[in-house]
């Protein structure tokens, strides 16, 4: 008897969520999918991007805050914040993180869940860790000998990673004239895929002027000079912004499609 969908998307930070999966998430949730986000930490160790925002609060709540707007924005059902401190994740010791994610995952018990994939977007060092978590908390979750306190093994039909085709940043870098990351000074670029590795092609389209919504939330991470702030932005016109492309990592119970998915639930009962 199949029962409701439900999709979990694990990341590191705020924002996270809202510029590759953002679109996904609001379509999905427009849908009827029961849409789960979990947040490793609450981003406080970046910086103000926009001067507009006056720091009257710890960045943690800034960021919490504008975190919680943008799940709203996308229809995300709960927010799961697993209380980590950014850029320290690598030292939280790994069965720890690990549990907590086998524990959600089999109370849940999503059919599909998405993260990042081990290039990490821009190889940022939270981003590798949470995708080594989350990895390996699909693989456990399905594993009744592994923390049977946890709740009933659960097998997730879908794992992706959230991932950047070459032809996007190619176009990204085309757009805006950066292609990286600037973390204090140093520049980690963006990892583009190649097209035959990307399974899944979601078109955002319906949901870009949502998805921008949502990414605008997060004001205090945004420059001004931010290309998708200008006013003659148009999101669903724009290809590398109103696509959202995946890597499915592993599937249980679900044959591997032969051609590219245009939905991360393809195949799932």
């Amino acid at each position: 008897m199949s029962h409701k969908r439900t999709l979990v998307a694990i990341f590191a930070h705020p924002d996270d969520e809202a510029f590759g999966t953002g679109g996904t998430l609001t379509k999905y949730a427009q849908q009827g999918v029961e849409v789960h986000l979990v947040t490793a930490t609450l981003g406080e160790a970046g910086q103000i991007a926009n001067p507009a925002v006056a720091p009257t609060r710890p960045l943690s709540l800034i960021r919490e805050q504008e975190l919680r707007r943008a799940c709203e924005k996308f229809g995300v059902t709960q927010l799961h914040l697993l209380g980590y401190v950014d850029g320290q994740t690598a030292m939280v010791p790994p069965a720890e993180a690990v549990l907590k994610l086998v524990r959600l995952l089999r109370r849940l018990k999503p059919q599909v869940v998405i993260s990042f994939g081990p290039d990490g977007i821009y190889g940022h060092f939270d981003h590798l860790v949470i995708h080594r978590w989350a990895s390996a908390a699909v693989e456990l979750a399905a594993n009744p000998e592994r923390w049977p306190e946890a709740g009933p093994a659960h097998p997730v039909a879908k794992f992706y990673h959230r991932a950047i085709s070459q032809t996007q940043l190619t176009a990204m870098s085309g757009a805006n004239g950066r292609a990286a990351v600037d973390m204090g000074g140093v520049p980690f670029p963006f990892v583009g895929q190649p097209e035959e590795k990307i399974t899944t092609r979601i078109d955002v389209r319906a949901q870009a002027q949502t998805k921008l919504a949502g990414l605008k939330c997060h004001i205090s991470q945004l420059s001004p000079d931010a290309l998708y702030l200008q006013p003659d932005f148009d999101p669903s016109a724009t290809d590398w912004f109103r696509q959202e492309t995946f890597i499915l990592a592993q599937c249980n119970g679900v044959a591997r499609p032969a051609q590219k998915e245009d939905d991360l639930f393809a195949g799932v009962a």
